[in-house]
This record gives C-alpha cells, structure tokens and sequence, in this order.
C-alpha cells in the first residue's frame, strides 16, 4: 500500500489518523515484505496481528498463514476489516485492546482453530511497546516468535549488549532472544512520526528455567525498578521482610557495590541475589 492508496481508503471511509492512539500508517510494501519474511509464516501456522488498521498488513497475512486472528481497537475501522475477513475467509477479529487478552481467552482462541503455538505480528504504539512484550513473554502460552515494528532507539536499547537494563529487557533476556531484523525510517508511514522504527525479531521463547524462584525473582526487579534514582538496596528495603544488615551482607558476599542501582545489574546478578534472599 503506498501513499496514494492509503489516502484514497482515508478518504472513503471517511478516516483520520488518530494521534492519541499513535496511529501511523505504514506506506511502503517494501516494509510489509520484511515483516512477512521476518516472521518466516507458513500455511500450518496460527498468527496473531495486534492493530491491523484499514488491514495493509493483514491482507498479506491471510495469503501466508493457515489463520489470522487480529485485534483491534478501533471501530473506526470495521468496515474495511470486516469486508476483508468476509473476503479471506480465515481472518477473525476481536474489537478489543489486546491489554484485555485474559489467558483462558488466548487458551480458548488456540484450541478452537486447533493449534498449541502461534505468531504474533504487531506494529503497536510505542506508548505499549513494554506491557505489549510482557504481556506475551510471560504468559503461560506463549507465542513461537513476536515480529514487531518498534521505535528504533527502543529496540536497539533491547538488543544492545552494553546497556542500562529495565524491566523489559530483563524479561527478554529471561525468556527470549532478540534481534534487529531491519531498520525503518519515518518515511515509510503516514502521517510520519517525529522517529525512525525499527523490526525486532523475538524468538527462541521459553518458560522460565532457572533455579531462582520466578516470583520472587520478579518482585526483586519490580522494588528494584520503582525509583529509578535510589540505590538498589534502598529500593529493596520497602519489602517489610527485608532488613539492611541482611542486604548488605548479601551484596558484599556476591560482591555487588552497596550504591549499585538496579538498571546496573544483570540477568545473573538478579538471579543469584534472587537464591541468596530467598
């Protein structure tokens, strides 16, 4: 879909971009090809497409996969959508925030088109990008592979191997690999963005598998994360079952400096503070 052709579908449906819900189209088939091929979709499989707009995406997902279940938000675009499922004949649509997906829902979309794994393709709003990835990556059925569309300076942050960590890309390396599969810039959508995108390949997906409890571990990062400006051990001292001479004790004997903050440590160091308080 190109400039011309997304204007004329604007036009007829009587659409605007909406700003709030960062609504930015794609206009480059290039693009669309580099998503298609980054997934690697095959026509046993089962794909997720989270905010599918006036369907530019969509429209080749349903050629490729065996079936396509999108969700979306926006009403506005029901027509378009609902005269391209009438047309394909494997595209189900949700008319909700894909935040909303409950887990028995994801069970029960997997078992009625007869599938135990699936692909999820999203070209999200960037404000998501955090919640949309934990949401998957640590969900009791997880995908096979993610394709996204993020904001560039996001996803080489995630990718990056000498970075500040944060919540996110703690749950990526937990659980998953992740590359840049291609770089984006604002050109290729309408209306253009302030930043370049980026497709970020999320793959080799697993369940948790280390010896460090996975809930603990977690609230660990999630005090850990609440200031960002205090010291790590200070953060953790708002667990009542915590006390600073039982802290320091443990980050001098797996030798972490008292002033650490917790976007310095990594996958390892969270682990095994994780085994030593627990």
């Amino acid at each position: 879909m190109n400039k011309t052709e997304l204007e004329f579908l604007l036009d007829k449906y009587n659409l605007t971009p909406n700003k709030i819900r960062g609504q930015n189209f794609l206009i480059s088939d290039e693009v669309l090809d580099k998503i298609i091929s980054a997934e690697q979709i095959s026509k046993s499989d089962l794909v997720l497409e989270i905010g599918p707009g006036l369907g530019a995406l969509t429209s080749r997902l349903v050629k490729e996969a065996r079936q396509v279940v999108a969700f979306e938000v926006d009403k506005n675009f029901k027509k378009p959508l609902d005269k391209l499922s009438a047309l394909a004949g494997n595209l189900e649509i949700f008319w909700q925030d894909i935040l909303s997906l409950s887990t028995r829902q994801l069970a029960d979309i997997l078992e009625k088109h007869k599938s135990k794994q699936y692909k999820v393709v999203a070209n999200i709003p960037y404000y998501l990008t955090a919640k949309f990835i934990q949401k998957f990556i640590q969900n009791k059925y997880q995908p096979e592979t993610m394709v996204l569309m993020l904001q560039k300076e996001v996803a080489e942050r995630i990718v990056s191997k000498d970075k500040k960590e944060s919540k996110l890309s703690l749950s990526l390396a937990f659980y998953a690999q992740s590359r840049i599969a291609s770089l984006v810039g604002k050109e290729n959508f309408y209306p253009s963005p302030k930043v370049d995108s980026a497709i970020i390949v999320i793959e080799k997906i697993k369940a948790w598998s280390y010896e460090a409890d996975e809930k603990l571990t977690w609230q660990l990062i999630q005090r850990g994360f609440a200031s960002k400006r205090k010291k790590l051990i200070n953060n953790l001292l708002s667990d009542p079952k915590l006390n600073k001479e039982k802290l320091t004790a443990v980050f001098l004997e797996i030798g972490l400096d008292l002033n650490i903050r917790a976007e310095k440590l990594s996958v390892d160091n969270w682990l095994i503070l994780a085994k030593k308080i627990g």
